[in-house]
């Protein structure tokens, strides 16, 4: 019994260890995409074609190395404490029985049918308070008084629940269906050894081409997930005395991105994919869209 109990703990700490590393490589680029698709930065009205108003983001990297440069190391770092809790209690709660794939990948659950369309709505509410938070943390936005007292107002966010709820079905009723078209199973364990490798080659293709609708789902979904539940919000003095075109910085003496101000809020989901292109081009619509890229594809072997 002691034997066991000690094994238990190497094992438990070698598997904390490794996700320790896994957190420390992957947080600064989930942190710099965060605020490279929360980034508002619209057109210059009358001016030409090129010039924008606030900080002009185009890349990951770029956004990693401006973080870097006004926060320092700790500001690539934003949700380390939360990350780490959450980690940890996934391997205490969940341990070796879990069946997702690997951190940042989309993974397809077994089940199909009712229990996978329960899936998707049990998926949906918990991904809609998290996304929120974990977005908001990353920029350094905290909830506002109104949300505090009132939670379950991050449901009534316009167009979030809708958006989270279509992500979600992508990546789960709708990955799985393909991948059941493609290689005729839904777990890797349970394909035929007999599966063409083209088969295997257009079923990566696919999830390469998922990118085209997941990217601006999850651009969307950022962009409302930080705007805050607000009634009747009204410019503040220091708004006024702010940027220019009322754009805002995020967080507290802090210009790494701008957000768009609280006075002209998105109203949905479609509202707010019309907003974003037509004020700072359909291009911003796919702000790391290799990331998104990679991880669907990668999941293709989980």
């Amino acid at each position: 019994m002691f034997e066991f109990l000690i094994t238990l703990l190497l094992a438990t700490a070698i598997l904390i260890s490794l996700m320790a590393v896994g957190v420390a490589i992957t947080m600064p680029f989930h942190g710099a995409l965060v605020r490279l698709r929360a980034n508002y930065n619209p057109h210059a009205v009358g001016l030409d074609a090129q010039s924008r108003v606030g900080p002009t983001l185009t890349t990951l990297i770029g956004t990693l190395k401006r973080t870097k440069q006004l926060e320092g190391w700790w500001g690539t770092y934003p949700t380390l404490a939360y990350t780490t809790l959450v980690s940890i209690a996934s391997i205490i709660f969940v341990g070796g029985s879990s069946t997702k794939g690997p951190k940042n990948t989309y993974s397809v659950p077994e089940a199909g049918g009712v229990r996978m369309g329960l899936f998707t709505i049990v998926l949906t509410l918990i991904a809609l308070p998290m996304t929120v938070i974990i977005n908001r943390t990353s920029l350094r936005v905290l909830l506002s008084p109104h949300e505090l007292a009132k939670p379950y107002m991050l449901y009534l966010t316009p167009g979030l629940l809708a958006t989270t709820f279509v992500h979600s079905l992508c990546v789960t009723l709708v990955a799985r269906t393909m991948r059941v078209f493609f290689l005729g199973a839904s777990a890797p364990e349970d394909i035929p050894d007999t599966i063409s490798p083209w088969r295997w080659m257009i079923f990566i293709l696919w999830q390469a081409l998922a990118t085209g609708w997941l990217t601006p789902l999850e651009v969307v979904s950022t962009r409302l997930s930080v705007q805050p539940n607000t009634p009747g919000a009204v410019a503040t003095e220091e708004e006024e005395q702010g940027p220019p075109e009322g754009v805002s910085f995020c967080g507290t003496d802090e210009d790494v991105i701008g957000l768009r101000p609280t006075t002209e809020p998105y109203l949905g989901m479609i509202d707010c994919g019309r907003k974003v292109i037509e004020e700072e081009g359909w291009q911003s619509l796919y702000r790391g869209f290799w990331w998104t890229m990679l991880s669907n594809v990668f999941g293709a072997f989980a």
